[in-house]
């Protein structure tokens, strides 16, 4: 493990920090633009940054996301230019829910990025994301949601046309504790098992994301999606590549639980983090 110092006095336990899902002032739920967010990141001594805004499929007229997400590519290619030397700025969007309305998928794809996550935020049969669901209902309870959850994510992966799966165990990050300590999730040990060799087989990555509730860090929260056992079983199934992401939906967030994401990847097996260019995977040496 190599220490390397930064302007100002810092430095970090890895050389090749990367944060590859962020989200600018091009998403409806986030705060900063693509030029606050790469001056963060710069200052972080991070080296590669994916801006991933929402491309909420099922909610695509209505979010306006066809004019969003071409600003959104737009401006990352631009910061590419401008912070060149400085900070590689690659241009991605997050696919919700895609299998869903593919013609969105269609239209989006025009903008050409370089990376394309992809994951399930709402369940059929619901008509609000996990974020905003009421967990007081019996209902909601996660022995009822979290099958039908991973449901949509197989359906995701078997669609295939992305680059990364982005946090499997989505809705744990709002999930009350009270009723996760009530849950394991080795009831649905094959629904996940299915997943992971499904992306190992289909050459796709599995991301390490270290945002969690209200958007607050791995630093913070301590958990990331996945959690350590199943990257290691990713590994295991064959797994070739991951990515990481804070999830950032505020410039101050950005590379944040980055640290922790490279360590776990290495201590899973990885010897590398993938960057996506114009759609192909770069391995980037943990170091």
């Amino acid at each position: 493990m190599y220490i390397f110092p930064l302007k100002g006095g810092f430095a970090l336990p890895y050389r090749n920090l990367l944060d590859l899902h962020i989200h600018s002032d091009n998403s409806k739920d986030a705060d900063h633009s693509v030029t606050l967010i790469c001056e963060k990141a710069i200052e972080k001594g991070i080296r590669a940054i994916a801006i991933t805004d929402h491309c909420e499929c099922l909610e695509y007229e209505e979010y306006g996301h066809s004019i969003t997400c071409r600003q959104s590519a737009f401006e990352a290619r631009k910061a590419s230019l401008v912070f060149e030397g400085q900070l590689v700025v690659t241009s991605g969007v997050e696919l919700g829910n895609p299998v869903r309305n593919t013609e969105a998928v269609d239209d989006v794809m025009k903008n050409n990025f370089d990376y394309v996550v992809a994951s399930v935020h709402r369940i059929r049969g619901k008509k609000k994301s996990f974020r905003h669901l009421d967990y007081t209902r019996e209902a909601n309870r996660p022995e009822f949601l979290m099958p039908r959850y991973f449901d949509d994510v197989i359906e995701t992966v078997e669609w295939n046309d992305f680059d990364s799966l982005a946090h499997l165990t989505y809705p744990i990050r709002y999930y009350p504790d009270e009723l996760l300590a009530q849950f394991k999730l080795s009831g649905c040990e094959e629904q996940i098992r299915h997943i992971l060799k499904t992306l190992a087989a289909n050459g796709k990555a599995l991301e390490i994301n270290t945002g969690s509730k209200e958007y607050k860090t791995a630093d913070i929260a301590g958990c990331t999606h996945p959690y350590f056992e199943l990257v290691k079983l990713f590994k295991e199934l064959g797994g070739e590549y991951v990515t990481v992401g804070s999830d950032a939906h505020n410039a101050n967030d950005v590379g944040s639980g980055m640290e922790k994401a490279m360590r776990m990847a290495e201590e899973a097996g990885f010897k590398f983090i993938t960057l996506y260019q114009r759609r192909t995977p770069l391995p980037i040496r943990i170091e």
